[in-house]
């Protein structure tokens, strides 16, 4: 069986996004299996599936490569690319996983609008934030290979009581900008990119310093965060970023 699919990419996350719009393609339930076993999705970073919405513009469910679903800001960002091909509006309404989303294009920049967020746990080496999907951010001088590889390990070990499973972003403090290194859970790897990262990292780094950055610099790219404090939460968050439909081929399933 070959299945229709697009490669969508947002700062160097590539995504497989299956287009169940007009209800053409195998009912997902019954191919997931196969789609999870695939070459092609083992070698992206995750699966984008975009469904019609009653109240919204769609519905977007995202899993992993291990087939866990979650919450994808640069996957998020790609569907509405991709969305926008057949609908162009500026300004779109989605649900992704259950819980609404906004997002609006400009010059073919994307800001997803993201939900308030007051949920941030402060440890003595980091942070742990739930920007859509849990984030343990930590900051340090050096994001070199070796260094890098070896405290992801250390802090799976060390933060593997906490009740939920996170993600791991290192970040290093520039003048005007952020840098970032990922390793995603679900991915279980490093990744080029992360758009929930890079606001939980932003946000890590306004709760420590009380410095407000907007630019961030990954191996695969750079994103922009943008938000307001209220002493409380954060709100008036945003996503932004330019991301690129590929191209289209066939899942070999």
């Amino acid at each position: 069986m070959k299945i229709k699919y697009s490669r969508l990419e947002s700062a160097g996350n590539n995504f497989i996004l299956l287009d169940y719009l007009d209800n053409s393609l195998p009912e997902f339930n019954k191919i997931s299996k196969l789609i999870f076993d695939s070459r092609e999705l083992s070698n992206s970073d995750g699966l984008l599936i975009i469904t019609k919405s009653r109240n919204k513009d769609f519905e977007l469910d995202f899993y992993n490569p291990d087939s866990s679903p979650s919450f994808c800001g640069n996957g998020s960002i790609c569907a509405v690319k991709y969305y926008s091909k057949f609908y162009l509006n500026k300004n779109y309404e989605f649900y992704s996983n259950g819980v609404g989303y906004g997002a609006d294009i400009k010059n073919n920049q994307i800001s997803l609008v993201m939900n308030e967020i007051n949920f941030f746990k402060e440890y003595e080496e980091g942070f742990l934030i739930n920007s859509g999907t849990l984030h343990y951010v930590e900051f340090s001088d050096d994001l070199g290979d070796r260094f890098f590889n070896e405290r992801v390990k250390k802090i799976r070990f060390k933060k593997k009581s906490e009740t939920n499973p996170f993600n791991i972003n290192l970040v290093m403090i520039k003048n005007n900008h952020i840098q970032i290194r990922t390793f995603e859970k679900g991915v279980n790897r490093e990744t080029l990119s992360c758009g929930s990262g890079s606001i939980a990292s932003i946000l890590a780094v306004f709760l420590a310093f009380k410095k407000k950055y907007s630019l961030v610099k990954a191996r695969g790219g750079n994103l922009n965060v943008d938000f307001n404090f209220n002493n409380k939460f954060f709100e008036k968050i945003r996503l932004i970023s330019k991301p690129t439909i590929i191209n289209s081929a066939y899942l070999s399933i």
